[in-house]
């Protein structure tokens, strides 16, 4: 269910015209119509999906003016002790054994206090002559 509600809301996005968007919202209603239930715990899942994807593509572009500011290859060593790829590989949502990488809930709120964590550290900064 959830395969044939993902290729709905891709024709939708493609739709072309209000006659074809129209179509798909008929096709749509097919589907709650055939399994009500599965259909309403496939559209969660897919909005879950959704609301994931989202805050990845925001976190990226969030960070996109940082990146050249900060070293990635300390925030991946001192904070989640893994290799700066690794770190990569989560913000851009490269590919790794068939999936795109992603961070999880922890690692997003890992990240959050490491940019908090370094940016006091630059404010406590203080350079006298």
């Amino acid at each position: 269910m959830k395969d044939r509600i993902n290729k709905l809301k891709k024709d939708f996005c493609e739709a072309k015209s209000d006659k074809d968007r129209d179509i798909v919202d008929a096709r749509m209603q097919e589907l709650i119509n055939e399994n009500p239930d599965q259909f309403a715990e496939a559209m969660v899942e897919s909005a879950k999906e959704t609301a994931n994807k989202a805050t990845e593509l925001a976190l990226k572009q969030k960070m996109q003016d940082v990146i050249p500011a900060i070293s990635l290859v300390y925030i991946a060593k001192t904070y989640f002790n893994k290799s700066d790829t690794w770190l990569y590989q989560r913000i851009n949502g490269n590919v790794v054994n068939g999936k795109p990488a992603s961070f999880t809930c922890q690692e997003i709120e890992k990240l959050k206090f490491a940019l908090d964590d370094i940016s006091k550290k630059i404010g406590s900064l203080s350079i006298s002559l």
